[in-house]
This record gives structure tokens, C-alpha cells and sequence, in this order.
């Protein structure tokens, strides 16, 4: 008897365990839950929850999940957890209905009248919400009083002076919100909307713009990632370096420097804001001459130093072998000499001379790199001969320094003469190994990222480049800025 009893309890002990293992899991499905009782709502109207995503290219908005209004209730729910941060709802066929919400626990329950939405919603169990709907309303306050002043017939002196009243009173408010809020999302993504405050002693002045741009981030918190999930700050940021940073290869690797060292703590906003300035380098600055000094910079001072753990090793490799090949001939460096693996220079003209880079005597050196085959250089280089011939009429002391790429020295010499560029220092490095096969002194193709032709370099007196890959009309237009220096 004693058995059976004993076999009876160990069976209701293993059966309500599964139970609570059933609930459990059953429960897990559910991890978030987002609930509105709606006054006035339309039966089976679908309506959509949505959230705020700041992306590398862009502020986005997507779609979270959909449910429809049933019995006056509608109620989102899954699986996933809700990241904090800036959500709403709203309705594609009533566009009256869309209300943003906090999202800093994984329940929120509120309620509103659709035909009265600002004075009707509330929240049952959300402070944070709460707060932030009274702040939206004393904004929409102010606006509506804006109006009544600017349509009032007092006079522009008064109106001057309401206005300043009224703004010393949003910024006192809001200023009174963020303290009472310091420790959660609200406090931190109202901080954001502060205005920097100038000093009236520089308000006037061209230090105005410097102060500016060095408390650009002073009201943000940028080692934390809930930034990301707000509607403005990928304006904030793109503004940061499309009008607050000055169009150069130095001022950019700045303000990158500024932004991942105040991430530096938050690997997922270390992550973003390289993958921002890739993103950034990929589709602008690339584009302009000089930028390519970014992504050098990048490769050696994040990627090098093992602080892109989520990128692959495909992908690591390959910037790495880009950012090496651009490295020696970025702007402002001295261009590599043409020496071969034992240090001795191998450049040779058509009869065998050898000819050295640092050998040319001259205050320009146009460094073109250019194949005797190549449609392109053919339809080219008399453009740049005839900007070269201009620029010493003038009194431009340029010497070009032409390198042919190909290994075919007829080819070569039957497009000197076509061309007419028996004034220039013609050379290449035209060697075959014992079996007829070409053979390069040096890797000078990589140094100079030499992967097709023409490729034209401009070099000063000391053999520093000036500028790299640039086409005939740019010749004139750089040089004409270096003599205004």
C-alpha cells in the first residue's frame, strides 16, 4: 500500500512539474505585451506597432507588429524583447491616430478616445510615458500661444519680449524635466534636444562656431546604445560632419576620433559609428581626392588594433589589403622613389638611360602613368600634353616624369612619337625573365595603386604629392592654388 502511495505521489509531483514547465514556456512566448483599450474604435480595424532605428545611412521607421481592434481592445505581443527606446502606433487608414511611446519595460497598457486622442489618452502604469505626455502637451501649449502673439496686434517690440518669455519658459521646463529625469530614457533623449549654449562674451564672433563644434556632443551620452532607437539622432550626427566639420581628410578623422572615443566603452557604439564612417567613406568621401586617407586611418587605428571583433575575416582582410595599397601615395607624403628589391633605381628610357623621380629639377613633377595600348591614354595624354605645354608657356616650371605600364617597347616607342611627348622623361620597366615572360623591378604599381590608366600624380619640388589621380582640367586649377599660397 505504502508503494502504490508513494508511486501516486511521485507521479502528481511529475505531472505538476510539467505543468509548470508547460506554463513557463508557454508564458516565454510572450515576453512582451503592448495593450490599448480604444473608445470609439472601429471593430477589426487593423493597426500598426512601429519603432525608431537609427541606421548607417539613415533614421528609419519600420513596422513591429500588427493586431487588430477587438471588443474596443487591441494588444501586441511576442516573443522577442522590446529594445528601449521610441515606439508608436498608429493607423494607415486614419492618419489622426498615432501616438508615440516609451518603451522601457516590456508591458505598457494605456487608453484613449479616438475622437479626442491629446486630451483623452493616458497611461495606467507607466511613469515615463506619463511624463512624456504631459511635456508633449505643454509644448503644444506654447505653439498655440506662439500663434495668438504673432496674430495679436501688439507691437514688434512686445512681441519680441513674449516670445523670449516664452522661450525662457519652455527651456526652464525642460530643463526642470531632464533633472527630475536624469536616470531614464526620457531624461536622456530630452537632454539631446538642449540647445549649446554660447558664451555672450564670443556670441558674435568667428570663435562662435569653434565653441559650437567642440560642445557639439555635450549634451549626449554616446556609450549608450538606446541613442540608436530615437527619431533624431542620425540628423544630429550626419550634421556633425556635413556642417560641423570641415571638408578634409584631418578635420573628418577628427571627429571620428571624438565620437568612438566617447563610444569607446559601448561595443555596439563603437560598432555603429565605424561602420557609420565606412558607410560614410563608401559613398562621399571616396569620391573626393585626398579622403582616401580616412580609410587608411580606419584600417590602422581600429581594425589593426583588434577593436572590430564583429567583422568577419574576409572582410578584415580585404580593407586591410586596400588601406596598404593606398597608404604609400596618400597626399602630403613623399612619392615612393622607383627602386628595385636591392634599392637601385631601374626606370629606363627607350636607349637605356636610367632616370630617377628625385633626378627631376623641377618646382612641378606631373607624374602620369599611362599604357601604349590603352584607348583611353591615347584620346587622354594629348589633353594633358597640351595642358603641360600651356602651363610652361606661362612660366610654370613643370616637368612630366611618364611612366609607361606595358611590357611591349615597339608599342612604346610608336606611342612617344604619336603622341608627341618626346620632351617628356619617357621611362618603364620593361624586363622578361630567361623564358620571354615580363617581370617588374619592383611592386611601384602598388605603391602608386596603379590598377588602370591613365593615372596622373602632381608632385611639388620636393617630390610630395600634391595630387593623385586627377584628370587635365585639374592640372591648372592646383597649381594655380599652390601659387596663392
Amino acid at each position: 500500500m505504502k508503494l502504490i502511495l508513494l508511486l501516486i505521489n511521485i507521479s502528481l509531483i511529475l505531472n505538476t512539474s510539467a505543468q509548470n514547465l508547460s506554463s513557463l514556456l508557454k508564458k516565454s512566448k510572450e515576453n512582451y505585451k503592448i495593450s490599448a483599450t480604444i473608445k470609439n474604435a472601429t471593430e477589426g480595424d487593423t493597426l500598426v506597432f512601429g519603432f525608431y532605428k537609427t541606421t548607417f545611412s539613415s533614421a528609419g521607421t519600420f513596422a513591429k507588429d500588427t493586431a487588430v481592434i477587438k471588443n474596443s481592445k487591441v494588444t501586441f505581443k511576442g516573443e522577442e524583447l522590446l529594445e528601449e527606446g521610441m515606439y508608436f502606433l498608429f493607423d494607415k487608414k486614419q492618419e489622426n491616430i498615432f501616438i508615440p511611446l516609451l518603451i522601457t519595460k516590456q508591458n505598457l497598457n494605456f487608453i484613449f478616445d479616438i475622437k479626442d486622442i491629446n486630451n483623452t489618452l493616458r497611461f495606467t502604469d507607466s511613469p515615463i510615458n506619463s511624463t512624456a505626455l504631459e511635456y508633449q502637451k505643454f509644448l503644444q501649449s506654447k505653439s498655440e500661444e506662439r500663434k495668438r502673439i504673432m496674430n495679436s496686434n501688439l507691437s514688434e517690440k512686445e512681441i519680441k519680449e513674449e516670445t523670449l518669455r516664452m522661450n525662457n519658459e519652455i527651456t526652464e521646463y525642460r530643463d526642470i524635466t531632464i533633472q527630475n529625469n536624469l536616470n531614464n530614457f526620457f531624461g536622456m533623449f530630452l537632454k539631446t534636444t538642449s540647445q549649446i549654449i554660447i558664451p555672450e562674451s564670443i556670441a558674435n564672433s568667428p570663435e562662435a562656431a569653434i565653441y559650437y563644434r567642440n560642445h557639439y556632443w555635450d549634451n549626449f551620452k554616446l556609450d549608450d546604445n538606446r541613442i540608436l532607437n530615437t527619431s533624431s539622432f542620425y540628423n544630429t550626427l550626419n550634421d556633425y560632419f556635413e556642417k560641423w566639420t570641415y571638408k578634409n581628410p584631418d578635420s573628418i578623422i577628427n571627429s571620428i576620433n571624438i565620437i568612438t572615443e566617447k563610444a569607446n566603452e559601448n561595443k555596439k557604439m563603437l560598432e555603429f559609428f565605424i561602420e557609420f564612417s565606412f558607410y560614410k567613406w563608401e559613398k562621399e568621401w571616396k569620391k573626393i581626392m585626398g579622403m582616401d586617407k580616412i580609410l587608411v586611418h580606419i584600417a590602422d587605428n581600429y581594425i589593426q588594433q583588434n577593436l572590430c571583433t564583429w567583422m568577419d575575416s574576409t572582410r578584415k582582410a580585404d580593407i586591410l589589403e586596400r588601406a596598404e595599397k593606398i597608404s604609400p601615395n596618400l597626399i602630403g607624403k613623399k612619392a615612393a622613389e622607383f627602386l628595385d628589391f636591392y634599392g637601385r633605381p631601374f626606370m629606363k628610357d627607350i636607349k637605356g638611360t636610367t632616370y630617377t623621380l628625385q633626378g627631376i629639377d623641377a618646382k612641378y613633377t606631373l607624374l602620369v602613368f599611362y599604357g601604349p595600348t590603352c584607348g583611353h591614354c591615347k584620346k587622354e595624354m594629348p589633353k594633358v600634353k597640351k595642358e603641360i605645354d600651356s602651363l610652361n608657356v606661362s612660366g610654370v616650371n613643370i616637368k612630366t616624369f611618364a611612366v609607361a605600364t606595358e611590357f611591349d617597347k615597339e608599342e612604346w616607342q610608336k606611342f612617344i612619337k604619336e603622341q608627341n611627348i618626346t620632351d617628356w622623361t619617357n621611362v618603364a620597366d620593361i624586363n622578361h625573365d630567361q623564358e620571354g615572360n615580363p617581370v617588374a623591378s619592383s611592386d611601384w604599381r602598388d605603391k602608386y595603386d596603379i590598377y588602370s590608366t591613365p593615372v596622373i600624380y602632381l608632385l611639388d619640388k620636393n617630390k610630395t604629392i600634391l595630387a593623385k589621380r586627377i584628370n587635365y582640367k585639374q592640372i591648372s586649377e592646383i597649381i594655380s592654388r599652390q601659387e596663392k599660397k
